[in-house]
């Protein structure tokens, strides 16, 4: 049977008997639910447009707007059919808008999970003031923050001018104590006994160690406060360097420096003279009776970062201990085991800290092992620290 071939059927307005306010009444409904249907497709695709990303299943959507589309077209062949009986053609967009409904249905089911947890407009807002009201608390915890960061830096450097200008001032009664001592011992030795010769020599030993904790004090304050440019130069020059003013020490010990295929490395290399030079020299200093110290430096790029290896075969740290060695005055052994006075790593991690990096102990079976990393590229504006005034 040709579906094309209407000259058997006749036009709904036969049924309706000529009488024009039904064909009216049905016109305009079906004109009008069809405008309605091509609007609602019109809009959705319209959004999809402008906010492509908006959600993720536009498909459905895009289905959705197909199936109103087709039944749309239904309404209009229900007004066409009025005049023309075109019935086959209906039926077949019936059809066609019975499968893309189904289609449409079928596909809406696994959304529902995903439709019921879109969150309603009240939800949205309770959100958007609670994110709110956590960004002021963030602002304002933020500010604190920065205010007390402002406040530690403040009251770290007037601790340092502090230790700068104390150290100072004390080494003018110290010298006293030092130089009338020793003119006490040579003018009047013939009239002391043993005991005041003692008592001399424990003035003279104490005024040599209070002598040597003010100038590592004065070494501590004064970390950062030059304006020394930041250099590229090879890291085995530095050593080099060490090495030579240590020279005694390493004859007097046997000593060995090793290191190899070190890089050139842009910071303040006058700081890292003095970084190393207390690293190398607490290595021949903590030795066990008759040991032959050994130094071993390492270094190598990791991403945007130096790490540097120092590592000894001395006496070690103990485990317990790794962190509590940076802290000023912090010793673990005492004055008549080791010389020294606590603060020598307590510069190296300024030091490190002022190049942007940091610095840690590890522990071996036998020695010690610091690790440093400072960038490969440090901040190209060092603020320089105004310089303490002259109280000499």
């Amino acid at each position: 049977m040709n579906w094309l071939d209407h000259s058997s059927l006749m036009p709904h307005s036969f049924c309706f008997v000529g009488r024009k306010d039904l064909i009216m009444l049905h016109v305009l409904s079906d004109l009008t639910i069809a405008m309605a249907y091509f609007m609602i497709p019109v809009t959705l695709l319209y959004f999809l447009r402008r906010y492509p990303n908006r959600i993720s299943f536009n498909w459905a959507i895009a289905l959705f707007a197909a199936f109103i589309t087709l039944c749309g077209l239904t309404h209009v062949f229900g007004m066409i059919t009025i005049w023309s009986p075109v019935y086959y053609l209906e039926g077949w967009i019936k059809a066609l808008t019975a499968v893309v409904s189904l289609a449409t249905a079928l596909s809406i089911i696994p959304l529902l999970p995903k439709l019921l947890s879109m969150r309603s407009a009240e939800d949205l807002q309770e959100s958007n003031d609670n994110l709110h009201e956590e960004i002021l608390l963030r602002e304002s915890a933020e500010k604190n923050l920065r205010k007390s960061l402002a406040d530690q830096k403040r009251a770290a450097a007037e601790l340092e001018q502090f230790a700068y200008i104390t150290s100072h001032d004390l080494q003018a009664p110290l010298r006293n104590i030092s130089g009338f001592s020793r003119l006490l011992s040579q003018r009047y030795k013939a009239k002391l006994d043993g005991d005041a010769l003692e008592f001399l020599e424990f003035i003279e030993q104490g005024t040599r160690q209070m002598q040597t904790l003010i100038n590592d004090l004065l070494a501590l304050s004064r970390v950062g406060r030059s304006d020394s440019p930041f250099e590229k130069k090879p890291l085995a020059d530095t050593l080099e360097k060490v090495r030579k003013g240590l020279e005694n020490e390493f004859e007097k010990t046997g000593a060995r420096l090793i290191y190899e295929n070190l890089p050139e490395i842009t910071a303040d290399h006058g700081l890292l003279h003095q970084l190393f030079q207390n690293l190398i020299g607490n290595a021949l200093k903590f030795q066990p009776p008759g040991g032959k110290p050994v130094v071993e430096v390492y270094c190598d790029r990791r991403k945007d970062d130096w790490h540097i290896s120092v590592i000894d075969n001395g006496i070690g740290i103990p485990a317990d201990q790794l962190e509590n060695v940076f802290a000023v005055f912090r010793r673990l052994h005492g004055p008549e085991e080791y010389e020294g006075t606590g603060i020598g790593l307590a510069i190296c991690r300024k030091i490190v800290a002022y190049h942007g990096g940091q610095i840690w102990a590890e522990n071996r079976p036998k020695g010690a092992e610091f690790h440093i990393q400072i960038p490969v590229q440090p901040a190209t504006v060092k603020v320089a620290r105004a310089a303490p005034p002259d109280v000499s």
